[in-house]
């Protein structure tokens, strides 16, 4: 593997196939090569020459360096500067000694061989003929490394990024076609392995979704070119893709946050869209992905309505199950925070707190691993009905009942016009007191103004009210879905506080119910507001449908009830019929909760003006 020439008669002159990179480059990171300095996720560093690995460096800093995809940023730049010193590092890479080549993550590899070819005429074609002899035996070289390590070393979108490598240099060097039936003989299990039947990713990312769909591009891309015959589960596999991920872009155009993803640059998204398949279809719902989709008007609101990925692809796995985001026209309004690859941030961004969703104070519906994993997966059930073009959405998931919170359950309605959305969250079976809140994270874009009935949330074109029937809070947050970090506002709901209780002394029960040795009454006088709930910590501390669709058992808002609250004026509270605990004799409260469990808490969101 380590030898170009083994097994090879002769190493070729030049790429048969001529390949172009299909993506735009940033001019402002190529003028910042050319001075010898990089630019990545917000961090610069001093580019060394003949380093190209280092401990200290991130693992993505690393994966980008190595990959040689900033080759786009030079060409963007266009100076003879900028071909100079792209011709100046690849010739570093490939005068490395074989034994000292970073080749052991494919991926890497295969990006690496497809960075090379696809700016062969900008940074290649003009070079002497030893430069080019030598960047041919590397392709060589690496393509066979690749050959021997898939499919066991990596998996997920890599490994199509892996394979695609090996294809481009199969159709650029068609003298030896071992290339190429390699990929043709790994392609359909990858495939298969990873999408799912509604054309999401096993990953349950949007970003690992876009990521996917951009090697599917690239991949059908080199095919044409080289016009070779396009396999079915490709083809089969983009225009399954492609509707998925429209499914999963805010009108805006950018990606929706949720397991490990950002906005991304929507005419990037777009391009990548366009270049696997010419289908502008949108998936109505992604049943097997587990994101369910209401749009009704302008409005737009994406849920969490899963569990986590399985075992092996949990790698970017949120505790965001039963979060949302909102947007109305290209405004988001509702959102989660985003995600990071620094350390620290990218940890504290996976919890609960991190999401628009109820938060348990000290638990965590899932555990996260040290090396990154998941356990105590979550069961996550959801119903989603439609009529008349109004959204009931019902979800639940258990995982803060084996630590006594109980059943999560959130339901979500939204007009049929978009202009009114309405939630319950309520804890089911809880046995333990413990105060929960849920977080509405606010884009950055959106402003705040308290009012007498709640907070109005404006944005350029817009203004929305909203109200609850708990205590609503305005804290900050933290905003990580763009290319840099933003502060930004939160608005948290808590239980409303009970009425004042009654002071007056309490009848000691009889002596039956005294213990022996003269201690307290089995009758505990404790109230709610006697036991502190668990202070929730802020984000940037971590940092360091139809009435039958609703539970027979729950006492909510039938879907008749939401119609009609809907068209008529918001009151000060939002009503709803509360159950009443039955009265119990002494004897059955002695063994009954020290607390109730916390009530539902109820708000809505109207849209006021345009």
């Amino acid at each position: 593997m380590r030898n170009p020439l083994g097994g090879f008669a002769r190493v070729p002159a030049a790429p048969a196939v001529v390949l172009r990179d299909l993506w735009p480059g940033n001019a402002t990171v190529g003028e910042k090569l050319v001075r010898n300095r990089t630019e990545f996720e917000g961090v610069s560093r001093s580019l060394q020459s003949n380093v190209w690995d280092d401990p200290t460096w991130p693992a993505a800093y690393r994966r980008w360096l190595q990959s040689f995809c900033w080759l786009q940023d030079l060409r963007e730049l266009g100076a003879e500067s900028a071909r100079i010193k792209a011709r100046t590092l690849v010739s570093h890479w490939i005068r490395q000694p074989a034994a000292e080549r970073a080749v052991i993550d494919p991926s890497i590899t295969g990006a690496r061989l497809c960075a090379w070819l696809g700016c062969y005429e900008f940074f290649a074609a003009s070079a002497d003929d030893t430069f080019r002899q030598h960047l041919m035996a590397s392709l060589m070289m690496e393509a066979r490394s690749i050959m021997a390590l898939m499919p066991e070393a990596v998996y997920g979108w890599q490994a199509l990024c892996a394979l695609k490598g090996l294809l481009a240099v199969a159709v650029s060097i068609p003298d030896y076609p071992e290339f190429l039936t390699r990929y043709l003989r790994l392609i359909d299990e990858v495939i298969t392995s990873q999408i799912l039947p509604d054309g999401g990713h096993i990953t349950r990312s949007p970003e690992d979704l876009f990521l996917t769909v951009k090697e599917l591009a690239e991949m059908l891309y080199i095919l044409q070119v080289a016009r070779l015959p396009l396999p079915t589960t490709l083809v089969d596999a983009a225009n399954r893709t492609v509707p998925a991920l429209r499914a999963m872009r805010h009108a805006d155009g950018g990606l929706a946050l949720f397991n490990g993803s950002r906005e991304r640059d929507p005419q990037l998204v777009e391009l990548v869209l366009n270049r696997a398949s010419r289908s502008r279809v949108v998936a109505a719902g992604l049943p097997e992905s587990g994101f369910a989709r209401l749009s009704s008007g302008r409005a737009l609101l994406i849920a969490d309505a899963a569990a986590p990925a399985p075992n092996g692809f949990d790698h970017t796995a949120h505790a965001g199950m039963l979060s949302f985001e909102f947007s109305s026209g290209k405004q988001r309004l509702i959102v989660n925070c985003g995600a990071s690859k620094q350390k620290g941030w990218a940890e504290a961004l996976r919890y609960p707190a991190a999401h628009s969703v109820l938060e348990l104070g000290g638990m965590s519906p899932i555990t996260f691993e040290a090396n990154g994993t998941t356990s105590r997966p979550p069961q996550v059930t959801r119903t989603h009905a439609t009529q008349d073009g109004a959204h009931w959405l019902d979800m639940t998931h258990n995982g803060y009942e084996s630590q006594g919170g109980g059943v999560y359950h959130r339901q979500l309605y939204l007009g049929k016009d978009g202009r009114t959305l309405r939630g319950e969250e309520r804890l089911e079976g809880a046995t333990l007191a413990r105060s929960p809140c849920v977080r509405f994270h606010l884009h950055p874009d959106i402003m705040v103004e308290p009012t007498e009935n709640g907070y109005l949330l404006h944005s350029e074109e817009e203004s929305w009210l909203f109200q609850s029937d708990g205590q609503i809070s305005v804290e900050e947050s933290v905003y990580l879905g763009g290319s840099r970090r933003m502060a930004t506002l939160q608005l948290v709901l808590t239980p409303a506080a009970a009425p004042p209780q009654d002071t007056s002394p309490t009848p000691l029960p009889p002596e039956d119910d005294v213990e022996e040795d003269g201690g307290a009454p089995l009758l505990q006088t404790t109230t709610p507001q006697e036991e502190a709930a668990t202070p929730l910590p802020a984000l940037t501390e971590a940092a360091e449908q139809t009435p039958d669709l609703l539970p027979d058992e729950s006492i909510v808002l039938t879907a008749p009830d939401l119609v009609e609250e809907a068209a008529a004026p918001m009151p000060d509270g939002i009503p709803h019929e509360q159950a009443h605990a039955p009265t119990l004799p002494h004897a059955a409260l002695s063994h009954a909760m020290a607390q109730p469990p916390p009530k539902p808490i109820h708000w809505a969101m109207t849209l006021i003006s345009e």
